[in-house]
Protein backbone atom coordinates (compact mmCIF):
# COMPACT_ATOMS: atom_id res chain seq x y z
CA UNK A 1 0.00 0.00 0.00
CA UNK A 2 1.53 3.53 -0.91
CA UNK A 3 0.02 5.93 1.20
CA UNK A 4 -2.26 8.55 -0.81
CA UNK A 5 -1.21 11.89 0.67
CA UNK A 6 -3.54 15.06 0.86
CA UNK A 7 -2.39 17.52 -1.57
CA UNK A 8 -3.21 21.27 -2.42
CA UNK A 9 -2.94 22.65 -5.69
CA UNK A 10 -2.19 26.55 -5.25
CA UNK A 11 -4.69 29.06 -7.40
CA UNK A 12 -4.56 32.31 -8.45
CA UNK A 13 -8.22 33.79 -8.33
CA UNK A 14 -8.87 34.04 -5.24
CA UNK A 15 -11.38 30.88 -4.96
CA UNK A 16 -11.25 27.21 -3.45
CA UNK A 17 -12.67 23.92 -4.47
CA UNK A 18 -12.68 21.18 -2.29
CA UNK A 19 -12.24 17.39 -3.83
CA UNK A 20 -13.44 14.23 -1.83
CA UNK A 21 -12.64 10.89 -3.00
CA UNK A 22 -14.59 7.85 -3.04
CA UNK A 23 -14.86 5.03 -0.47
CA UNK A 24 -11.83 2.29 -0.24
CA UNK A 25 -9.85 4.81 -2.98
CA UNK A 26 -7.71 8.01 -1.58
CA UNK A 27 -6.40 11.64 -2.20
CA UNK A 28 -4.64 11.22 -5.15
CA UNK A 29 -8.14 9.91 -7.48
CA UNK A 30 -9.08 13.32 -7.73
CA UNK A 31 -5.88 14.84 -8.57
CA UNK A 32 -6.60 14.84 -12.77
CA UNK A 33 -9.70 16.62 -12.08
CA UNK A 34 -7.60 19.25 -9.64
CA UNK A 35 -5.19 19.92 -12.08
CA UNK A 36 -8.01 20.62 -14.47
CA UNK A 37 -9.46 23.09 -12.38
CA UNK A 38 -6.33 24.80 -10.96
CA UNK A 39 -5.80 25.78 -14.11
CA UNK A 40 -8.45 27.53 -14.18
CA UNK A 41 -7.40 29.44 -11.47
CA UNK A 42 -9.19 27.93 -8.46
CA UNK A 43 -7.02 26.26 -5.41
CA UNK A 44 -7.90 22.65 -5.19
CA UNK A 45 -7.19 20.57 -2.39
CA UNK A 46 -7.43 17.01 -2.47
CA UNK A 47 -8.07 15.29 1.07
CA UNK A 48 -8.64 11.81 2.15
CA UNK A 49 -11.96 10.39 3.55
CA UNK A 50 -11.20 9.44 7.43
CA UNK A 51 -9.49 6.10 7.73
CA UNK A 52 -8.53 6.27 4.43
CA UNK A 53 -4.52 6.95 3.33
CA UNK A 54 -2.63 5.55 6.55
CA UNK A 55 -3.43 1.37 6.67
CA UNK A 56 -6.16 -0.51 6.02
CA UNK A 57 -6.61 -1.55 9.78
CA UNK A 58 -8.20 2.20 10.26
CA UNK A 59 -11.22 0.84 8.48
CA UNK A 60 -11.63 -1.09 10.95
CA UNK A 61 -12.80 1.67 13.81
CA UNK A 62 -13.78 4.07 10.92
CA UNK A 63 -17.86 5.13 10.43
CA UNK A 64 -20.23 6.92 8.87
CA UNK A 65 -19.97 9.72 11.51
CA UNK A 66 -16.34 9.57 11.06
CA UNK A 67 -16.71 11.00 7.55
CA UNK A 68 -18.66 13.73 7.80
CA UNK A 69 -17.06 14.97 10.82
CA UNK A 70 -13.64 15.07 8.54
CA UNK A 71 -15.43 16.61 5.48
CA UNK A 72 -16.85 19.20 8.06
CA UNK A 73 -13.54 19.87 9.57
CA UNK A 74 -11.68 19.92 6.09
CA UNK A 75 -14.44 22.58 4.58
CA UNK A 76 -14.02 24.75 7.51
CA UNK A 77 -10.59 24.96 7.22
CA UNK A 78 -10.65 25.66 3.63
CA UNK A 79 -13.14 28.62 4.75
CA UNK A 80 -10.70 29.90 6.73
CA UNK A 81 -8.57 31.26 3.82
CA UNK A 82 -10.98 31.41 1.44
CA UNK A 83 -14.21 33.22 0.68
CA UNK A 84 -15.75 31.22 -1.90
CA UNK A 85 -15.65 27.39 -1.26
CA UNK A 86 -16.92 24.86 -3.61
CA UNK A 87 -17.11 21.53 -2.40
CA UNK A 88 -16.94 18.53 -4.80
CA UNK A 89 -16.31 14.69 -4.42
CA UNK A 90 -16.93 11.37 -6.45
CA UNK A 91 -19.19 8.59 -5.16
CA UNK A 92 -18.71 9.11 -1.54
CA UNK A 93 -17.17 12.13 -1.58
CA UNK A 94 -20.08 13.13 -3.56
CA UNK A 95 -22.54 12.29 -0.99
CA UNK A 96 -20.08 14.18 1.74
CA UNK A 97 -20.60 16.98 -0.76
CA UNK A 98 -24.00 16.78 -0.53
CA UNK A 99 -24.13 16.76 3.12
CA UNK A 100 -21.99 19.49 3.68
CA UNK A 101 -24.14 21.54 1.49
CA UNK A 102 -27.50 20.96 3.50
CA UNK A 103 -25.89 21.88 6.32
CA UNK A 104 -24.33 24.83 5.27
CA UNK A 105 -26.74 27.09 3.53
CA UNK A 106 -23.63 29.99 2.74
CA UNK A 107 -21.72 26.92 0.52
CA UNK A 108 -20.67 28.66 -2.92
CA UNK A 109 -21.48 25.11 -4.61
CA UNK A 110 -21.13 21.71 -5.35
CA UNK A 111 -20.07 19.04 -7.37
CA UNK A 112 -21.48 15.62 -6.75
CA UNK A 113 -20.20 13.18 -8.69
CA UNK A 114 -21.72 9.76 -9.34
CA UNK A 115 -22.99 9.85 -6.06
CA UNK A 116 -25.28 6.76 -4.87
CA UNK A 117 -28.61 7.11 -2.97
CA UNK A 118 -28.32 3.31 -3.67
CA UNK A 119 -25.67 1.34 -4.72
CA UNK A 120 -26.03 -1.70 -7.57
CA UNK A 121 -26.32 -5.36 -6.72
CA UNK A 122 -23.91 -7.34 -8.21
CA UNK A 123 -20.52 -5.86 -6.99
CA UNK A 124 -17.99 -5.71 -3.94
CA UNK A 125 -19.73 -3.23 -1.68
CA UNK A 126 -22.93 -5.06 -2.42
CA UNK A 127 -21.66 -8.97 -2.18
CA UNK A 128 -22.64 -11.02 0.33
CA UNK A 129 -19.51 -12.09 2.61
CA UNK A 130 -19.33 -14.59 5.37
CA UNK A 131 -19.93 -13.14 8.72
CA UNK A 132 -16.35 -14.53 9.93
CA UNK A 133 -14.71 -12.46 6.92
CA UNK A 134 -13.12 -8.93 8.08
CA UNK A 135 -11.10 -8.43 5.07
CA UNK A 136 -12.43 -8.18 0.66
CA UNK A 137 -8.75 -8.32 -0.76
CA UNK A 138 -8.76 -5.44 -4.49
CA UNK A 139 -5.43 -6.08 -5.70
CA UNK A 140 -3.34 -3.27 -7.17
CA UNK A 141 -2.15 -5.61 -9.48
CA UNK A 142 -3.26 -4.77 -13.77
CA UNK A 143 -4.30 -1.59 -13.30
CA UNK A 144 -3.63 0.36 -16.33
CA UNK A 145 -3.35 4.56 -17.29
CA UNK A 146 -4.53 6.60 -14.83
CA UNK A 147 -6.30 4.30 -12.79
CA UNK A 148 -2.37 3.04 -11.97
CA UNK A 149 -1.41 6.42 -11.33
CA UNK A 150 -4.59 7.50 -9.47
CA UNK A 151 -6.81 4.96 -8.23
CA UNK A 152 -4.50 3.93 -5.34
CA UNK A 153 -6.15 2.07 -2.55
CA UNK A 154 -5.71 -0.47 0.43
CA UNK A 155 -5.24 -3.70 -1.31
CA UNK A 156 -7.46 -5.45 2.03
CA UNK A 157 -10.22 -3.43 2.87
CA UNK A 158 -12.55 -3.55 5.69
CA UNK A 159 -15.75 -5.54 4.53
CA UNK A 160 -17.70 -3.29 7.48
CA UNK A 161 -17.19 -0.45 5.81
CA UNK A 162 -19.64 -0.86 2.83
CA UNK A 163 -22.11 -0.31 5.39
CA UNK A 164 -21.06 2.52 6.35
CA UNK A 165 -21.22 3.90 3.41
CA UNK A 166 -24.38 2.65 3.06
CA UNK A 167 -25.88 4.60 5.98
CA UNK A 168 -24.47 7.78 4.65
CA UNK A 169 -26.44 7.12 1.61
CA UNK A 170 -29.78 7.31 3.54
CA UNK A 171 -28.94 10.23 5.69
CA UNK A 172 -28.47 11.87 2.64
CA UNK A 173 -31.28 10.09 0.68
CA UNK A 174 -34.14 11.12 3.55
CA UNK A 175 -37.16 12.67 3.27
CA UNK A 176 -36.62 16.35 3.25
CA UNK A 177 -32.76 15.81 3.27
CA UNK A 178 -32.03 17.02 0.05
CA UNK A 179 -34.29 19.64 -0.48
CA UNK A 180 -32.57 21.67 1.83
CA UNK A 181 -29.87 22.58 -0.43
CA UNK A 182 -29.54 25.55 -2.38
CA UNK A 183 -26.59 26.78 -3.32
CA UNK A 184 -25.54 26.06 -7.01
CA UNK A 185 -24.82 22.75 -8.38
CA UNK A 186 -23.15 20.76 -11.50
CA UNK A 187 -23.90 16.78 -10.72
CA UNK A 188 -23.18 14.28 -13.16
CA UNK A 189 -23.32 10.71 -13.80
CA UNK A 190 -22.77 8.54 -16.48
CA UNK A 191 -25.70 5.85 -17.43
CA UNK A 192 -23.05 3.23 -17.71
CA UNK A 193 -22.03 3.44 -13.77
CA UNK A 194 -22.22 -0.20 -12.49
CA UNK A 195 -21.90 0.97 -8.64
CA UNK A 196 -24.05 3.87 -8.20
CA UNK A 197 -27.41 3.00 -9.17
CA UNK A 198 -27.07 5.62 -12.50
CA UNK A 199 -31.06 6.81 -11.48
CA UNK A 200 -29.62 8.69 -8.50
CA UNK A 201 -28.16 11.19 -10.48
CA UNK A 202 -31.71 13.11 -11.67
CA UNK A 203 -33.40 12.15 -8.51
CA UNK A 204 -30.44 14.39 -6.53
CA UNK A 205 -31.39 16.87 -9.25
CA UNK A 206 -34.75 16.92 -8.67
CA UNK A 207 -34.84 17.26 -5.11
CA UNK A 208 -32.61 20.24 -4.40
CA UNK A 209 -33.69 23.39 -4.32
CA UNK A 210 -31.16 24.96 -5.81
CA UNK A 211 -32.10 27.43 -8.59
CA UNK A 212 -28.90 27.45 -10.74
CA UNK A 213 -28.32 23.54 -11.36
CA UNK A 214 -27.10 21.36 -14.08
CA UNK A 215 -27.59 18.03 -14.65
CA UNK A 216 -25.03 15.47 -17.13
CA UNK A 217 -25.39 12.64 -17.80
CA UNK A 218 -23.28 10.92 -20.32
CA UNK A 219 -23.85 7.47 -21.67
CA UNK A 220 -20.32 6.58 -21.08
CA UNK A 221 -18.15 7.72 -18.43
CA UNK A 222 -18.59 4.72 -15.63
CA UNK A 223 -18.49 5.06 -12.22
CA UNK A 224 -14.76 6.35 -11.91
CA UNK A 225 -15.41 8.66 -14.40
CA UNK A 226 -12.96 11.42 -13.33
CA UNK A 227 -9.92 9.04 -14.21
CA UNK A 228 -11.80 7.38 -17.67
CA UNK A 229 -12.30 9.01 -21.32
CA UNK A 230 -15.44 10.26 -20.26
CA UNK A 231 -13.21 12.61 -17.76
CA UNK A 232 -12.61 15.00 -20.40
CA UNK A 233 -15.58 16.52 -21.41
CA UNK A 234 -17.23 16.08 -17.64
CA UNK A 235 -14.43 18.38 -16.46
CA UNK A 236 -14.98 21.12 -19.44
CA UNK A 237 -18.60 21.27 -17.94
CA UNK A 238 -17.98 21.68 -14.59
CA UNK A 239 -15.33 24.30 -15.07
CA UNK A 240 -17.51 26.17 -17.45
CA UNK A 241 -20.44 25.92 -14.92
CA UNK A 242 -18.19 27.56 -11.75
CA UNK A 243 -16.77 30.06 -14.57
CA UNK A 244 -20.87 31.12 -15.31
CA UNK A 245 -21.68 31.29 -11.35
Amino acid sequence: MRTNDQVFFSGDNGKAILLIHGITSGAAQMIPMAKFLNDYGYSVWCVNLAGHGTFPEELLHTDCEDFIAKAESDYAYLKKSFDTVYVGGLSTGGCLSLYLAAKHPDMAGIIPISSPLSLMPGTFMTDTYPPEQVYFHRPMEGKVGLFKQYHIHYEDIAIRIFGELERLTKVIGAEGFLEQIKCPAIIVQAKDDAVADPGSAEIIYNRISSENKQLYTPEHGEHNIVLTEGRHEAFRRIAMFLENL
